[in-house]
């Protein structure tokens, strides 16, 4: 049983970091369109999408999941981290609100990477851990739901993007030249590695 659960665990390892940038883009694509479905710039209630906002909520366990582990690993890269805020405006959790102080682009994208490839990996794991260890229906359905949700949060985010933008501003030149390396080598590294479920 340990030799095949850590066996499933190594294969699972390497299958996360093949189709990480389809869970990301996928679960991107999703919230997007979400997004787009709502009224984005007048608040008639609470929140300004309601459906995004609903499914944030019935996914909220795998937020917490996904941000404890982009704290941690943004932690281990030295990044600076004021703490954690939950937005009302799409009912999601915020971990970048220090942008005045952004890190090296390079770092920002490994910690982001990383960070990623660690989620995606949970996610998966949830799926396949009650089969190895043969679990009851109640622990399945609730590995499969939590599965889902950390996928779901697995998408990239408005903090993320306005780090990056201000991890940009600040290193300018050379920020900009970090970034073209660090996508050149996920370009060159996917392009061996592929990409996809089929790969």
């Amino acid at each position: 049983m340990q030799y095949d659960l850590g066996t499933m665990l190594v294969l699972n390892l390497v299958f996360s970091v093949k189709v990480a940038p389809a869970v990301v883009f996928t679960a991107t694509l999703i919230r997007s369109l979400i997004l787009l479905s709502g009224n984005k710039r007048v608040f008639r209630a609470w929140t300004r999408n309601a459906m995004l906002s609903a499914v944030s909520i019935i996914f909220f366990p795998g937020s917490i999941i996904n941000t404890a582990v982009r704290y941690a690993i943004c932690s281990l890269f030295r990044i600076d981290l004021k703490g954690v805020a939950a937005g009302s405006t799409y009912a999601e959790l915020n971990l970048f609100l220090k942008v005045d102080s952004p890190p090296r682009v390079v770092v920002l994208i490994s910690a982001l990477f990383v960070s990623t490839i660690a989620s995606v990996f949970i996610g998966f794991s949830l799926l396949f851990l009650p089969v190895v260890l043969l679990a009851n229906a109640p622990v399945y359905l609730l590995c499969w739901y939590l599965s889902l949700a950390v996928l779901f949060n697995s998408s990239l985010k408005g903090g993320d993007v306005s780090l990056l933008g201000a991890a940009l501003q600040k290193h300018q030149g050379k920020g900009l030249a970090e970034l073209v390396l660090a996508l050149s080598v996920l370009i060159v590294f996917y392009s061996f590695v592929g990409v996809g479920v089929g790969v």
